[in-house]
């Protein structure tokens, strides 16, 4: 009995284990077709989603469309040279084996989609880590770069086995790898092997050596790494990467591999400078400074994250910028107008100008000129190149960090002096006219662009809000010095003068300023607002905004620098009746080994600046030259010259603003005091600086009779002189214009920069000492207004000399 109900509970065990098996069986089974009827929706939802199949777009890329702030066409973007098509049938054996044995040996075997190929990619990539191998056949490239994107979603790889499948339904293998052949991409702006070959090697494909034919076929893996003008090892590496394939896949043999695999790719390369390599031709050359910034952000935003911006182009997008067309236009037309000059040396090819022209509310892109004559590669665009930019760096380095850490108002006094030891530093200042101005305040400070008291400014900020105060507020207006050296600068007086390491370029210094004219918020300048790819999908754009001051400081620092454009004012001869600008002006001048070797007139000048906003528009120019010759041939001499971009910027703010009386408008965190100046409300102190007691009720000087007299002094000795000398406007502007070089300590800031291609001295100068002492205690760096140099017999220390130094007019030409 026991035995055989033993028996029974055995056989129903079995039974249980059985129905178990077929239970998971069945719902495994159920499990399976779900996912792929789940699967199979999924990618007939993401098919039906793909773009059409065109056939313009299987032959040839299609160009890029750019279009205005008013959604109106301007221009558009051919991608990359002419092309030189090549037939399949006219294609060398020797090419077609060395592409296919690198990109797809197995072409001619399988479908759209290699699934051995792609088991053996899965594999890999769980082994070896994601992205050591891939599995894209010629099919799925050609239908990626016809009409897809590089994004790596589900979706698009839907898309395009889709497309592939479509592809190979419609088209022969043979037609397929002729469209790869003449669609790929090879650096350079070169598209398809034929144009590649004579690019290259001055060849046609079948004149091509087999290392040659190897490179070509291993360079569209990634074009600008293998691309031998860049990196001749990689080219030659890479080549030799495919010939080792070729021979693993039996398309050539061992002798051949071994004779190819020793032959130098250079030895045939045609010889090209960078200016001579193949570019993007613009069909109209007065946008193509914007084009290239359009590029640019292209490449460097966040939402086409590893897309290559060529392919993106090539593939017929639809690009809305914020341009003005009209404003961009006049911009590159005035700048490439060489008769637009009085002077010839501002005539010749070593003068260039660079500009940007930006919406001071939204910080949107207007218009920018790269330099005269501007074309894409050949010639560097100016208006993102870092310039020494002088004077201009005082309200961004003293005057508005002192109103926003030390509460300081518009009539804060200072003590000038006719010359200034700057803390840790061991030889003399100067202002621009070698004098004393007694007790000033900073509104006056700013408006005649006075030296010592804007390094005492910068001093009395670092030494109460902090050494690192003057730098933090730079940052936030987008002018880091922490990159400066590799992170290793420390910040001086120099360059608060313009000096040292204040280079920026004129696109930087426009949003600088244009935080001033926008109530302290700082906007990135953006070119692109959005983008409509070739899968008609919308792709904004984005760009960088803060507060980076205060508002009070912001109406503060642009009242005050009102004062730039009214009588002794460093920009007083423009007039520009019905618009209320702010702005500033600088110069930088050169060393002192440069003034000797070239034999240059004491007042000489390298670079001059005018960066001026209203609450329309933010324009900064910077006038420069790239190469320095004797007796001032390519420099900035005397004071009438030095104002050169003064009257570029009163020719385009005129032309582009509207003239509708908007004025900036005082927030309410400031207050009018002591009549038009200004203090952030409720501060009602000027601070002591050892210049006398402070009476905080009457907001006034104990001391202050004595000063004002010492100011009201100088200023009527200046005016009694200009009326004695003059008998019109013009001349007395004439003979009121003060050059303003500021005395700094530092050799080199004086030049361009080494970035702006000049191969001239200056250019080396850059990397010696920063300061210099002098044994015959001559000072060059304050000119008097007659342009001779004043000189230091008080003291046996040496005085500073005059590069980097600043050198400003005030008047007329």
């Amino acid at each position: 009995m026991t035995k055989s109900m033993s028996r029974k509970n055995q056989n129903k065990n079995k039974r249980s284990k059985k129905s178990l098996s077929k239970q998971i069986l069945l719902y495994g089974s159920l499990l399976f077709i779900t996912f792929l009827v789940v699967g199979a929706l999924i990618f007939a939802y993401f098919a039906s989603t793909a773009p059409a199949f065109s056939m313009e777009k299987l032959k040839d890329p299609v160009p890029s469309r750019v279009f205005d702030q008013n959604d109106e066409l301007v221009t558009t973007i051919y991608q990359g040279v002419e092309r030189e098509y090549i037939n399949i049938e006219d294609t060398p054996e020797m090419v077609t084996d060395a592409v296919l044995a690198v990109e797809d040996n197995r072409f001619y075997e399988h479908g759209a989609i290699d699934f051995k190929r792609l088991a053996s990619a899965v594999v890999s990539n769980l082994t070896k880590g994601f992205g050591s191998q891939g599995a894209s056949t010629i099919t799925q490239q050609v239908v990626k770069r016809a009409f897809l994107t590089e994004e790596k979603t589900i979706k698009r790889k839907a898309q395009e086995a889709y497309l592939s499948y479509r592809l190979e339904q419609e088209y022969s293998k043979d037609d397929i790898l002729e469209m790869y052949l003449n669609k790929i991409y090879y650096s350079d702006g070169i598209y398809g092997v034929r144009t590649a070959s004579i690019y290259y090697f001055d060849k046609e494909l079948e004149d091509l050596n087999l290392k040659e034919a190897a490179y070509l076929a291993g360079l569209p893996n990634l074009p600008n790494v293998y691309n031998l003008y860049i990196d001749k090892e990689a080219g030659n590496n890479r080549a030799n990467r495919v010939l080792e394939l070729m021979l693993h896949h039996g398309r050539i043999t061992e002798a051949e591999y071994n004779e190819a695999v020793n032959i130098d790719l250079a030895d045939n390369l045609v010889s090209r400078t960078e200016e001579e390599r193949a570019s993007d031709k613009p069909n109209d050359p007065e946008y193509a400074s914007y084009i290239n910034m359009v590029k640019q952000q292209l490449a460097q935003s966040d939402e086409l994250r590893n897309t290559d911006v060529s392919e993106l182009l090539a593939s017929g997008i639809d690009i809305y910028t914020n341009m003005d067309k009209d404003a961009q236009e006049y911009l590159q037309g005035v700048v490439d107008n060489r008769d637009y000059f009085y002077n010839d040396k501002f005539k010749s090819d070593d003068f260039n100008i660079a500009s940007t022209i930006i919406d001071t509310e939204t910080g949107a892109l207007r218009a920018i000129s790269g330099g005269r004559d501007y074309r894409e590669v050949l010639k560097e665009n100016l208006a993102i190149t870092q310039h020494n930019v002088g004077s201009t760096m005082k309200p961004i380095l003293a005057y508005g960090p002192a109103i926003e850490n030390l509460d300081w108002r518009t009539d804060q006094t200072i003590k000038d002096e006719k010359e200034y030891t700057p803390k840790e530093f061991s030889a003399n200042i100067y202002n621009y006219d070698n004098q004393n101005h007694g007790t000033v305040t900073i509104r006056e400070s700013l408006r005649r662009s006075f030296n010592i008291p804007a390094v005492k400014t910068f001093e009395e900020v670092q030494e109460e809000a902090g050494k690192n105060a003057p730098e933090k507020f730079a940052e936030g207006l987008g002018l880091d010095y922490a990159k400066k050296q590799d992170g290793n600068y420390t910040l001086t007086f120099n360059d608060v003068l313009g000096g040292y390491e204040s280079r920026f370029s004129p696109l930087q210094m426009a949003q600088a300023y244009a935080a001033f004219g926008n109530g302290g918020t700082f906007n990135e300048a953006g070119s692109v607002r959005y983008i409509i790819d070739s899968e008609d999908e919308r792709i904004d754009f984005d760009y960088e905004s803060h507060q980076a001051m205060d508002d009070s400081t912001a109406f503060m620092i642009t009242d005050m620098l009102k004062g730039t454009f009214e009588p002794w004012g460093s920009a007083d001869y423009i007039k520009i009746p019905g618009l209320n600008i702010a702005g500033k002006t600088g110069t930088t001048s050169y060393s002192n080994e440069t003034v000797d070797e070239y034999n240059l007139p004491d007042n000489s000048a390298k670079d001059a600046w005018i960066i001026g906003y209203t609450p329309e528009y933010t324009v900064s120019i910077w006038t420069g030259f790239t190469q320095t010759k004797k007796d001032g041939e390519t420099s900035f001499v005397g004071s009438d010259e030095h104002i050169t971009p003064q009257w570029l910027f009163r020719d385009i703010m005129t032309k582009i603003s509207s003239f509708n009386g908007q004025d900036f408008e005082m927030p309410s965190s400031v207050e009018r005091v002591n009549g038009n100046e200004l203090a952030k409300q409720g501060q009602y102190e000027i601070f002591n600086l050892g210049q006398g007691n402070v009476n905080t009720q009457t907001n006034t000087w104990n001391t202050q009779n004595s000063q004002n007299n010492q100011y009201n002094q100088n200023q009527n000795q200046n005016q009694n002189n200009s009326n004695t000398n003059n008998t019109d406007e013009t001349e007395k502007s004439e003979e009121n214009t003060e050059s303003e070089s500021e005395s700094e300590s530092n050799n080199n800031s004086g030049s361009t920069n080494t970035e702006d291609n000049s191969t001239d001295t200056e250019a080396t100068e850059e990397e010696e000492p920063e300061t210099e002492t002098e044994t015959d205690n001559s000072n060059n760096s304050g000119t008097d207004n007659n342009g001779g140099s004043s000189t230091d017999n008080s003291s046996d220390e040496s005085n500073t000399d005059n590069s980097g130094s600043d050198t400003e007019s005030n008047s007329g030409e």
